[in-house]
């Protein structure tokens, strides 16, 4: 990699850091989410079915996505990845029996394939999962920004190494996370299979941020190791 190719990557991320575009980042990501939720509730209150109520809430990912492209004329691979976890889990929860312990199946089924997503990115699509939602939350969230996150998948092998390793590890622990839970609607109680159903994917999302810390920070120290030793003709 070029010297002048690292400087430009290292200015854009000086120039366009996350927190300048975290409020945008969070009113996205609120409109995209909690606006699938409310129009989910408010369509089922005026009396429309769950499959139509579902439907009517997928709208919501689509305005963040017409949102962030508004902004930066740039497709937003994160907002995509929202819609299809809103599609899942619409999908899963019109089919089937409405029994109680049926619905925390489904719970089940729906992490499963959020995890096959991350995994199976990382062979069918370009880049994984995780990168474009390290490109939007990473950056302010503007072209320039969310470009920065481009140069860095051409010019770091270790960025790009660490993004497929990340995608595999929200995975894995998505993938176990519905497994674990299976056993456990099958083992117990409802109400205690149903408390575990609301306390393990808060579980697994932060043992799966922790892991993406640690990740991130080896990949970086592995970076700045490999410049220092360009720089010295090591």
């Amino acid at each position: 990699m070029e010297q002048s190719d690292h400087d430009e990557i290292t200015g854009g991320l000086q120039q366009h850091p996350a927190k300048k575009g975290l409020g945008f980042n969070l009113l996205v990501t609120a409109v995209e989410i909690g606006g699938a939720i409310g129009l989910f509730h408010l369509a089922k209150s005026m009396g429309s079915s769950d499959v139509k109520a579902y439907l009517i809430g997928s709208i919501a990912p689509v305005v963040g996505a017409l949102v962030v492209w508004a902004r930066s004329r740039k497709f937003s691979g994160a907002s995509a990845a929202i819609f299809a976890f809103t599609a899942l889990s619409a999908g899963v929860a019109v089919v089937g029996s409405t029994d109680s312990r049926v619905l925390l199946y489904k719970d089940c089924a729906t992490t499963a394939l959020i995890g096959a997503v991350f995994g199976l990115s990382c062979v069918l699509m370009p880049r994984p999962v995780v990168f474009y939602f390290a490109q939007r939350y990473g950056s302010d969230g503007t072209r320039d920004g969310m470009s920065v996150f481009d140069k860095m998948w051409v010019a770091y092998p270790g960025f790009r190494r660490s993004m497929y390793q990340i995608s595999i590890v929200w995975a894995v622990i998505f993938l176990v996370q519905a497994g674990v839970t299976a056993v456990i609607i099958a083992s117990t109680t409802f109400s205690t299979a149903y408390n575990w159903d609301q306390t393990l994917p808060i579980v697994a999302v932060v043992a799966a941020m922790g892991l993406t810390a640690l990740i991130s920070r080896h990949a970086q120290r592995l970076g700045k190791a490999r410049q220092a030793a360009a720089a010295t003709g090591g």
